[in-house]
């Protein structure tokens, strides 16, 4: 899919790439056309505009073969479908999504589209934030203003903002149409009070306690990372490099967790032990479509040569981006025993993108490794970037970006925390 949404960009190679889609799409059983309608739809409909006739035909085909020919295609995929009431030339498709959706309330279409919203996908989610404006300006205005009024509001305004908080925070060059998005549908929302709703904020991080050396929670911490972390940005990117490099580092976790083909190929449940099966069982579902085809192990990854830093890095590099990724790459390669080199290793050639997520929720995990059991010199060398970092701050001659200062100074921030944790857990361990 990644491939396709790429190539579709390519203005002289989306005709082709639109067949090919097509093809794609008509080739595959229900089951498994399921996971790619909705990026489909979003994708097709966002370039709408900019298509040729003849690949407007082509992208029309895709639509009507989902709506109309996958009949046996579950009602939960066809949720996924974008709203596609702004192109004429979709009205048949549109009229019979309607129609199946005919019974549906205003408070059950807006749980759709907040649902939707919270996509990995940049086209989905910049879609669904498109119909969510409009239902709340111009569709349903009343009903909107409803859930935000009396003493408790509905639940379903911290819902919207929460998914709203959620995308206006993520990171990456691409994402400035999302954020100003998600500030209008904000604005329309109005100014919330927050004593009155529960805004649900996910707080999907983990400590390591035991420092790596209990097992069962290495597995839980390496399936915690595929599950929080990587499936996100596999299903989120359109940079073919970069999701090859995420399907390499998924895939050596899941061996970490010995998921084997086994689990969905094989008849005889003895075959998988029984924890291993309930671990793999309790992955959401949206996880278990996106890693079960890397469960055979096909990727690999290219041996680079590390290169020799002079610390601190902080000073060395123009932009946060730039420092966070490179200090994250180095403290992978000082990780302080067998199982954290194992679960950390994969992550060398997935973190050198344009995507600083994944280096930005492994660096307080590296950080507490290395100073729990990792070399003097590397807990030395974490103090010392610490310092510049904080430094910097109040430096009158810094010639850091405003950017670059303050985005370090919160990493510098989560980093206190995580060295407060670590004297709490060395004590813990003096005690017992």
């Amino acid at each position: 899919m990644a491939t396709l949404q790429t190539m579709f960009m390519i203005p002289e190679l989306s005709e082709v790439t639109l067949s090919t889609w097509h093809v794609f799409l008509t080739t595959l059983t229900f089951q498994d056309l399921g996971p790619h309608v909705g990026a489909t739809s979003a994708s097709l409909l966002s370039s709408w505009g900019r298509l040729t006739s003849t690949s407007r035909d082509v992208a029309k085909r895709c639509l009507d073969f989902i709506v109309f020919e996958a009949r046996d295609l579950s009602e939960v995929y066809l949720d996924e479908i974008v709203d596609l009431s702004d192109v004429p030339e979709l009205r048949d498709a549109d009229l019979e999504l309607k129609r199946r959706r005919a019974n549906r309330n205003p408070r059950e279409q807006l749980l759709k589209i907040i649902e939707r919203s919270n996509s990995d996908n940049y086209a989905v989610t910049l879609r669904s934030l498109g119909e969510l404006k409009t239902f709340m300006s111009s569709t349903h205005p009343g009903f909107t203003c409803s859930l935000a009024s009396g003493d408790a509001f509905d639940p379903i305004v911290g819902k919207i903002q929460s998914t709203l908080l959620h995308i206006a925070s993520r990171d990456g060059d691409g994402n400035e149409d999302l954020r100003l998005m998600a500030y209008e549908c904000i604005g329309i929302l109005g100014a919330v009070d927050p004593d009155r709703c529960e805004i649900d904020l996910h707080d999907s991080r983990m400590v390591v306690r035991s420092n790596f050396a209990d097992e069962a929670e290495s597995v839980l911490f390496a399936m915690h990372l595929i599950k929080d972390v990587l499936v996100g940005a596999f299903r989120s990117t359109s940079d073919i490099k970069y999701q090859a490099n995420l399907a390499y580092t998924i895939q050596e976790l899941l061996r970490f967790c010995n998921f084997t083909p086994a689990l969905v190929t094989s008849r005889n449940t003895t075959s998988v032990p029984v924890k291993v099966r309930n671990r793999w069982n309790n992955l959401p579902k949206h996880v278990l479509e996106t890693v079960t085809p890397l469960l055979e192990g096909r990727f690999s990854a290219p041996t680079k040569t590390q290169a020799i830093l002079t610390h601190p890095i902080y000073p060395q590099q123009n932009t946060y981006r730039e420092w966070l990724q490179l200090w994250t790459t180095h403290l992978i390669t000082r990780a302080s025993g067998d199982t954290a080199q194992r679960i950390f290793g994969v992550f060398r050639t997935a973190i050198r993108y344009k995507d600083v997520e994944v280096a930005h929720h492994l660096l307080p995990h590296l950080v507490l490794n290395i100073l729990l059991s990792g070399d003097e010199k590397d807990a030395q060398d974490i103090r010392t970037e610490l310092l510049t970092v904080l430094e910097d701050q109040v430096s009158v001659g810094s010639s850091a970006s405003a950017d670059k200062k303050l985005l370090s100074a919160q990493v510098g921030s989560l980093l206190n925390i995580c060295c407060s944790i670590t004297v709490h857990l060395i004590g813990r361990i003096h005690a017992s």
